[in-house]
């Protein structure tokens, strides 16, 4: 059983707030569990992260985690052509391989999970070895990903019960049940966000994300870090395996070799 643990460092919820909180806070509290359990993960930074904050960057990098690219400011690629995707993302790449040139990129997710159905190809074009973004495996055929010769590591849907007030322990009993599972989160989740959410000045905008988008503030900060720890720890107890995605397409390649 191999679980990977991704991470999208991005700005606290692009769209919403223009600040990096999650970034400064939650990010260093989440390395500090991966530290705690030896335990290396995938993250994927957007392009803005890179040029504020690249000392965090190189924070990630400095403890070996993987580091992948999520697009140049979190833009909506399905509104965008080929051409403007390509741009963003090259620039994305180019980014983080100047700032850390002792990594290598080779894996993508697109903001949102809203892959254009070009994306593939277009990062097979870039020299990109695989993408997680399809949320769906149903959804593979409208990809063509075997004429694009690059895997997709589909992240699974397990991750909002890290957010909402379910049983944690039922979740993870399927969860564990599976050979392979890709959980994604957000640094963001790391802070009180609900605290974040109050202390904005636009009332509409404030009472929109809180009553329907509960998904963005409730469990986030201590009780996300609390029960990610429970998490690990209990997966680590029914002999999972935890790995990078750059470890589980190199795995791929032997295996197809």
């Amino acid at each position: 059983m191999k679980i990977i643990l991704t991470f999208d460092v991005e700005r606290d919820i692009p769209g919403v707030f223009s600040s990096y909180f999650g970034v400064k806070i939650g990010l260093l509290k989440i390395l500090n569990i991966l530290d705690e359990f030896n335990i290396n993960g995938t993250f994927f930074c957007t392009g803005d992260i890179v040029e504020q904050l690249p000392e965090y960057v190189k924070l990630i990098e400095s403890k070996g985690h993987e580091i992948g690219c999520h697009s140049l400011n979190h833009e909506r690629l399905t509104k965008l052509d080929y051409n403007k995707c390509r741009q963003l993302i090259y620039q994305n790449k180019k980014l983080l391989e100047n700032l850390c040139p002792d990594s290598e990129i080779i894996g993508f997710r697109a903001p949102y999970l809203k892959p254009p159905l070009f994306l593939l190809k277009l990062l097979a074009n870039l020299g990109f070895k695989y993408d997680s973004s399809v949320s769906s495996k149903r959804y593979l055929k409208k990809y063509q990903i075997k004429a694009c010769q690059i895997y997709e590591f589909p992240p699974s849907n397990y991750n909002i019960y890290f957010r909402i007030p379910l049983n944690l322990r039922f979740t993870s009993k399927w969860i564990f049940k599976k050979n392979l599972t890709v959980l994604y989160f957000h640094p963001w989740e790391a802070i009180d966000m609900k605290a974040l959410f109050l202390n904005q000045l636009n009332i509409f905008k404030k009472s929109k994300n809180l009553l329907i988008r509960p998904d963005r503030w409730v469990n986030t900060g201590d009780e996300f870090l609390q029960r990610l720890r429970w998490f690990i720890k209990k997966a680590l107890s029914n002999k999972a395996e935890f790995v990078s995605l750059k470890d589980l397409f190199v795995f791929k390649e032997k295996t197809v070799a």
